[in-house]
């Protein structure tokens, strides 16, 4: 897709994993 899934960067525009926190382009974890 385009989507780094597993090395995501404090600026990557990615939905959040599901961690319970709604991240956007802060989800620095997947």
């Amino acid at each position: 897709a385009g989507i780094k899934i597993g090395k995501i960067e404090d600026v990557t525009p990615i939905p959040h994993d599901g961690t319970g926190r709604p991240g956007g382009k802060r989800g620095r974890r997947v």
